[in-house]
């Protein structure tokens, strides 16, 4: 039953039932929207900062954005909901497999509200792909293979949105921007990905009755992978006679959403709360820290014996490693063998040439390293298919013994140790899957340094400058900005947390918060006199995905994202 809002309750204090639109700018940060907003480039972002609440939010540990839009939209750590990175690791193997909303273990924002009868669109929200049932509109996002795949609920509304947008584009392509001929194409699809998707929600949220809608821009944070480096002088892939021509990049478009953002902010109506938010933050991107090199010249990983593991490992040492060929294909005007090359599972011509987890002695490793920013994970007997690590006293002296190593881990061109902070996983994480998380967390220095676990040996170095690609990455605070009748003017958040957002958005509507949520209600950003309109229970029944089959991807599908995740630089 949708609610009626009473402006007026019998003791003078106004009450709501309010409705609640949120846009998420994935990967927006304020060291950027708060000079170009001083300096009255974004006017829009500045008025909200003015005359809302604003503060900085903290994402995930790891601050990766699969984890971190679950994080937001269940309201709860990743220990409860499952999804640590954008890839799992396979039961009873060393391999690994992309993950979707299908493999998270607690409902997210969209059904739980569905459930109560509030009206929900949703609109490229990371992490809501298969689409599933929900009390309105659904058009998923990340990690949507294609717009062939079926990408919306109902099934009918792709060709309702075709027929009244005219195009739908899924993402623009960061590896266009990767070489200096592609950057112009590149931009000029993001651009018109980017208008696509505002037509597109103003369609769906002018034909929806809401309560709830969202809208999430990847393209602040795709282009910030792809063209930091032109921005930052001090980078070290800058190129200054560049500068002129995309120095600027960013911040146009930055400026470009900051407009559409004017025509939400114009529209909004007295029962409305506007929500601003990123899943984390956005810094530059200089050097990977190779973690599973590291492991092996520290004696905790080992290659098997035989004449073929021996060559590859051989050949490896003496630079045969794919970001050493792929580099040398590119200046040799070869890109088009890239996919020889490119980091991951296949099975390429090259590829088989290339030391990876295929040629680990998994009986004497007793630690591995798989997904991004730094995680490591112990080959524990009875969990992994080799493990070699004992339960117990044993597991925790490795972990222990690991840790330690990392805090000594030291740039070898600067001296400077790269690791900032070294976590146990139950210092971070709690809930039933606590068990998938990696062993051990570690953040790199400034996250300038970004720890890498690759299935196949990206290089033979520990710590390797960035040539090519991406130049810049995620940082641990995105934004949290909310304005309208109910917030209060002025405030400056401290402490928020992605998880704070459900929460605080089922109490701005009315519902009541359920249980299993870890975040709170950010109450300090809330009128004194506002009285929400509580009504019914809140939705806490669901049922896990464990065992079922529907949604799951294909092996197609499955490459495709693969391929898609390792051009924005996610998986080796």
């Amino acid at each position: 039953m949708k609610m009626t809002t009473a402006s007026q309750s019998t003791s003078g204090a106004a009450t709501s039932a309010g409705k609640v639109l949120v846009i998420g700018l994935d990967g927006a940060t304020f060291d950027l929207i708060k000079p170009w907003a001083a300096e009255g480039r974004l006017p829009t972002l500045a008025r909200l900062l003015a005359e809302g609440a604003h503060g900085p939010l903290a994402s995930t540990v790891p601050p990766m954005t699969a984890p971190a839009w679950t994080s937001f939209a269940t309201g709860t750590n990743p220990g409860k909901h499952r999804l640590y990175d954008w890839i799992a690791r396979e039961p009873g193997s060393y391999r690994f497999t992309p993950v979707t909303a299908h493999d998270s273990a607690v409902p997210p924002l969209y059904s739980l509200l569905s459930q109560v009868g509030r009206r929900v669109c949703a609109l490229n929200v990371p992490m809501t792909y298969p689409p599933f049932a929900v009390n309105g509109l659904m058009v998923s996002g990340m990690p949507a293979p294609n717009v062939q795949s079926g990408i919306t609920y109902p099934a009918s509304l792709y060709q309702d949105i075709l027929q009244a947008v005219g195009d739908y584009i899924l993402y623009p392509d960061p590896g266009q921007a990767y070489s200096d001929s592609g950057v112009d194409a590149f931009l000029k699809r993001l651009y018109r990905c980017t208008e696509l998707r505002c037509q597109t929600f103003d369609y769906l949220r002018n034909r929806e009755a809401w309560d709830f809608a969202m809208l999430v821009f990847n393209g602040t944070d795709t282009i910030s992978h792809a063209m930091w480096k032109y921005m930052d002088r001090d980078h070290p892939l800058h190129d200054p006679s560049r500068y002129q021509k995309y120095g600027s990049a960013i911040r146009d478009f930055y400026q470009f959403v900051d407009q559409y953002l004017a025509t939400i902010v114009d529209t909004l109506d007295e029962d409305t709360t506007l929500i601003i938010m990123s899943d984390h933050g956005f810094g530059p991107f200089h050097k990977f820290i190779h973690v599973n090199n590291w492991l092996i010249r520290e004696g905790m990983m080992h290659v098997r014996p035989g004449w073929y593991p021996g060559l590859k490992q051989t050949l490896f040492r003496l630079g045969f490693s794919p970001m050493n060929v792929y580099n040398l294909l590119m200046q040799l005007g070869l890109g088009a063998l890239k996919r020889e090359v490119v980091r991951g599972q296949g099975q390429g011509l090259l590829k088989k040439l290339f030391l990876s987890f295929e040629d680990v002695d998994w009986d004497r490793t007793v630690a591995y390293s798989l997904g991004n920013v730094g995680q490591i994970r112990i080959n524990l007997a009875g969990r992994e298919p080799f493990g070699c690590v004992q339960p117990g006293a044993a597991y925790e002296q490795v972990r222990a013994d690991i840790m330690e190593r990392l805090s000594d881990l030291r740039d070898p061109a600067t001296g400077e140790p790269v690791v900032e902070a070294v976590y146990r996983r139950e210092e971070i994480y709690s809930g039933d899957y606590l068990e998938d998380a990696a062993d051990i967390v570690f953040i790199p220095r400034r996250l300038e340094y970004f720890g890498f676990g690759e299935y196949e040996f990206g290089s033979h170095k520990i710590i390797e400058s960035m040539k090519r690609g991406i130049s810049g990455t995620h940082r641990m605070h995105g934004v949290f900005l909310a304005y309208g009748p109910a917030i209060q003017a002025g405030v400056h958040v401290e402490g928020a947390r992605l998880v704070d957002l459900a929460p605080t958005i089922f109490y701005m509507m009315g519902v009541p918060v359920p249980q299993h949520m870890d975040g709170r209600i950010l109450q300090e950003i809330i009128q004194p006199d506002f009285q929400p309109v509580q009504s019914g229970r809140p939705a806490t029944a669901w049922e896990s995905p464990s065992g079922s089959q529907e949604g799951e991807l294909s092996e197609e599908d499955k490459q495709i994202l693969t391929d898609r995740l390792r051009s924005l630089g996610y998986v080796g």
